[in-house]
């Protein structure tokens, strides 16, 4: 059973099979580097979990891609990020915590708490604002709809420096750098 697939820029990959998490690596080989992982039912024994996403575009439209980090109780538990190819910033921002949701689920049902820097997003989300474009409006949805499958999901903006958005920045900076030209 495939829960999820994300293609992180430095070749890691994230698999449910067969009711555990396995990490592999890709460059031309597969080359497995990490091992079986636990059950899906003690991945959801992680309770609460707090994700913290960033996307990033060189131009607006331009190359574009995504990046999210989990944390639990101060510590990085996981981090994916993912090239798009041209899109905006904010359809990057979305992309992220779309991505990251995807892969949460093999992690918890319970309590998450979303952080991001796009505070337009955030409030966008959280209905504090109007989505005016059609395909920020598609995303959103989709978004809302993934966020039905956790106990539940809270949004918030945080500033740049957040060092875990720092990470997730580094993340898509290492992206965007490894498909220049793409």
């Amino acid at each position: 059973m495939l829960l999820a697939t994300v293609r992180c820029c430095s070749g890691y990959r994230c698999l449910l099979v067969n009711d555990k998490i396995k990490t592999y690596y890709i460059k031309g080989i597969t080359v497995l580097v990490g091992k079986m992982g636990r059950s899906a039912s003690e991945l959801n024994k992680v309770g609460n979990l707090k994700i913290y996403t960033d996307g990033a575009s060189r131009g607006n439209p331009g190359p574009s891609a995504y990046a999210f980090v989990f944390v639990k109780d101060d510590k990085i538990l996981h981090q994916g990020s993912d090239f798009i190819g041209k899109a905006t910033n904010n359809t990057a921002e979305y992309k992220a915590i779309i991505s990251a949701l995807k892969v949460a689920e093999g992690y918890t049902k319970g309590e998450l708490e979303v952080y991001s820097d796009s505070e337009l997003v955030i409030k966008q989300i959280n209905r504090e604002y109007r989505i005016n474009k059609e395909h920020l409006l598609k995303l959103c949805d989709e978004l809302r709809n993934q966020c039905r499958r956790f106990e539940s999901v809270k949004f918030n903006s945080v500033r740049r420096e957040n060092r875990f958005i720092k990470e997730a920045d580094n993340l898509c900076n290492r992206c965007l750098d490894d498909n220049r030209g793409s």
